[in-house]
């Protein structure tokens, strides 16, 4: 798959307000790759964020992690080239021993491409049944309400960017 189709992965460490990511989220979001994997300040992610969308995006992610409700968003994020991306990100807060919040991890992809969107939700099917099969409940539990949101149409109003 070439690095610009792939879906990029997070992990964001609330405590210390880094945000551990693979090459592909580096891509899409106009960053380094070593310094997202070696880990980034959510604001660096927030800054690639079009301005028209950040507000949104930035409430949603606070109510994610305030409710612990699993993270859907579609918007629009500036590639390192400086062109519109139209990206859609699914993510879930989890908490610590004491229900604490303590870490945040997604994925976010391409979402003008339908063919990825069918991709993704092949990956996140496949890893579904293992996780179900290995015991791994709360995985397969967010793996599943991520399914479901990938099975929902996009509301009318929310069109891809080109």
């Amino acid at each position: 798959m070439d690095l610009a189709e792939e879906p990029g992965i997070f992990t964001w460490d609330l405590a210390t307000d880094t945000v551990y990511a693979d090459s592909a989220l580096a891509n899409l979001f106009g960053l380094d790759p070593e310094q997202t994997i070696a880990g980034l300040p959510i604001i660096k992610y927030l800054d690639r964020i079009h301005p028209d969308d950040k507000p949104s995006v930035a409430k949603a992610i606070s109510d994610s992690v305030v409710t612990g409700d699993p993270y859907r968003h579609d918007y629009r994020v500036f590639d390192r080239s400086g062109q519109i991306v139209a990206v859609a990100a699914f993510g879930r807060c989890f908490r610590d021993a004491a229900g604490n919040p303590s870490h945040y991890a997604g994925i976010v992809f391409r979402t003008n491409d339908q063919s990825q969107q069918d991709e993704l939700s092949a990956h996140c099917s496949a890893a579904f049944k293992i996780a179900k099969s290995s015991g791994l409940q709360a995985t397969a539990d967010a793996l599943e309400v991520i399914l479901k949101e990938l099975a929902t149409p996009i509301p009318s109003g929310i069109a891809p960017l080109h």
